[in-house]
């Protein structure tokens, strides 16, 4: 188990306790429906289709779009939410997104290190309002 005076200053103490990269890139108008014309203030206490869609939408733009300048060392999978097997999901009063990492398809990773799976938060300050935390 990591002790916290072992850890470096800004280091997480636990998985899943600092958000993981976001950027704040429209969606180009041929490629999807545009997260920024969907509320910041979304309710994800509850489950609703109108949410669900929202958060699948910010998920494509946060993690499956490049922006039109691109950051040093950032990257962006060459494949679509569709052929990664996107879903967004709500369980136990929590928003899930998971996907297939393609790019790691014929390596010997294990199979859970081949997937994607984080938890979706609240989070006024974040680009679209949410906050991705790895689970």
């Amino acid at each position: 188990m990591l002790r916290r005076d072992r850890l470096r200053k800004g280091q997480a103490s636990r998985r899943g306790t600092s958000p993981m990269r976001s950027c704040d890139h429209p969606i180009p108008a041929d490629q999807g429906t545009n997260p920024l014309s969907h509320p910041t203030d979304l309710d994800l206490e509850t489950y609703s289709e109108a949410t669900r869609r929202a958060l699948y939408d910010i998920v494509v733009a946060v993690h499956f779009t490049a922006p039109a300048e691109r950051a040093p060392g950032d990257c962006y999978p060459d494949y679509t939410p569709d052929q990664a097997g996107l879903i967004v999901d709500f369980s136990r009063g929590r928003w899930l997104a998971g996907w297939r990492r393609l790019e790691e398809a014929a390596s010997d990773l294990p199979e859970s290190r081949r997937q994607a799976l984080v938890r979706l938060q609240a989070h006024p300050g974040a680009p679209f309002g949410v906050a991705f935390y790895e689970v």
